[in-house]
């Protein structure tokens, strides 16, 4: 049975309400992963290589946009993944090629899968005050990755079968609520011992790689020991009803403790001063796209009255996101310009200036901003693709094609990049590289028949080149290696 039919005949079973149909889509994703990695298991006295990790993680990137909901936003694709980059700077020679996801999901959660997915919620990261806090639970999930903590647990679980290990990884990543509570209940229920929980061991290992690398990024770790205090309260205050992330990475109090001893007894290092303006932007551009307007709205008139630096400042861009949603230009570009007079050397407030014109239809205008942004900082992907947008608008194709292909490069999973250059190149007669285009954008979001429809209209196509029809053969080749198991 081809995993397809499998993904048929769980959504016709599963009867949810809607409150948990996303939830249902996550549970299809982690039972399929369990058949794609069973085959692997039932082999005796073998290890999970990293070949075999590696496949498995090409199969499920292609399942990932259909079980969760990713924030695709350039400028939020960007920065999470740049960041990754740099953790992975530092780290030496790497097995995989890692792809860094921020999640819709309230709960407090983060959690990496085979060959180097890391998935980071919006709930965790709303907790979170500077850069560092994030570092510091992202380099913890390379850690687990590059020590290959997963591939031992897999390895484990061919002690208490796959299937329930894919229930628990199910139950774990799901968060709170009832779904995801039955799943955990159940996994536990089936196994006497949790494989898939990090050993005292794994976690103590994948805390001092994060440190070590933090240190070599000549960043300060002192924000691991704040990650950690807060684990550590939440998973006091909610003893009831434990947040995913401690499920699977336990003991905060203990691993505090060793951290708190690292920070204390390390010589004294001038670490590189910490501009968290980067961070605190993206935190607020992921809670406007994550949680209700009209909760945060008070909560951000309030802070502009009452809060202290940077926290005022910043919830007078939060008011400018909310004020550009709901159209009310004028309050935004008043909300926004108070943020520019306090941050005056962010060139990309000018694109979110430029945002304002560009949502009024005014393109000229816009494109002088986005210009303006990217003359300052010529690899900002959210200015480049916006000025694209308006070009594009405007009719001016060639120009805003050129800038699309550069960006390909910069935020390959970014997947509306690649349906406006599928889009825009099949409307300007280049079909062939047209349909590939749009064959990646349905591959990545997890549509097969989609995609190969469009890549074998680019095979067919007499306007493909020979690079895109070499291309769209690898990509049909590897979309039939995934329908295989």
């Amino acid at each position: 049975m081809t995993y397809r039919q499998v993904f048929t005949r769980l959504n016709k079973k599963i009867n949810l309400s809607q409150s948990v149909a996303k939830g249902k889509l996550l549970v299809v994703f982690f039972c399929l992963t369990a058949l794609l990695i069973q085959p692997l298991l039932s082999r005796p006295a073998q290890a999970f290589s990293v070949s075999e990790e590696r496949k498995v993680g090409d199969k499920l990137l292609s399942m990932v946009r259909t079980s969760f909901t990713v924030i695709d936003a350039p400028d939020i694709t960007q920065y999470i993944n740049n960041l990754g980059q740099r953790i992975l700077k530092v780290t030496g020679p790497q097995y995989f090629k890692y792809h860094f996801f921020v999640i819709n999901n309230k709960d407090f959660n983060a959690f990496a899968a085979p060959s180097g997915l890391i998935f980071i919620h919006s709930g965790l990261l709303e907790t979170m005050d500077n850069e560092g806090e994030l570092v510091s639970v992202m380099a913890h999930e390379v850690g687990h990755v590059t020590s290959r903590h997963i591939s031992k647990q897999v390895d484990k679980s061919k002690k208490t079968g796959i299937g329930t290990a894919a229930l628990l990884i199910a139950g774990i990543a799901l968060g709170r609520g009832a779904l995801s509570q039955a799943l955990i209940t159940g996994s536990m229920a089936a196994s006497s011992s949790m494989h898939l929980k990090f050993s005292r061991e794994d976690e103590e290992e994948a805390d001092r790689l994060s440190y070590k690398w933090m240190v070599a990024m000549n960043m300060d770790p002192a924000p691991m020991a704040t990650m950690l205090e807060k684990m550590y309260k939440i998973s006091v205050y909610q003893m009831a009803n434990i947040p995913p992330f401690l499920l699977s990475h336990p003991e905060p109090k203990r691993r505090l403790s060793y951290i708190q001893d690292m920070l204390f007894s390390a010589p004294p290092h001038k670490y590189t001063p910490r501009d968290d303006f980067p961070f605190l932007r993206i935190k607020y551009r992921i809670m406007a796209e994550t949680k209700d307007s009209a909760s945060l709205l008070p909560i951000y008139q309030r802070q502009v009255k009452e809060g202290k630096e940077p926290r005022k400042t910043m919830a007078n861009y939060g008011l400018y996101l909310l004020y550009l949603h709901g159209a009310e230009y004028d309050k935004a570009a008043t909300s926004l310009r108070t943020v520019m007079s306090h941050f005056k050397d962010e060139a990309i407030l000018h694109s979110d200036l430029g945002m304002i014109a560009f949502r009024k239809g005014e393109y000229n205008e816009a494109l002088k901003d986005f210009k303006l942004a990217l003359a300052a900082n010529p690899d900002d992907a959210y200015s480049a693709y916006h000025l694209a947008e308006a070009l594009e608008l405007q009719g001016r194709r060639a120009g805003a094609a050129k800038i699309y292909h550069r960006l390909l490069s910069t935020i390959p999973d970014f997947t509306k990049l690649h349906f406006r250059l599928g889009k825009l190149l099949t409307d300007s007669g280049k079909t062939g590289a047209g349909h590939y285009q749009l064959g990646q954008y349905f591959w990545l979001n997890g549509d097969h028949k989609a995609a190969k429809y469009h890549l074998n209209q680019a095979l067919k196509d007499k306007t493909s080149a020979p690079q895109i029809i070499k291309l769209a053969n690898k990509e049909l080749a590897k979309i039939k290696e995934v329908e295989k198991e």
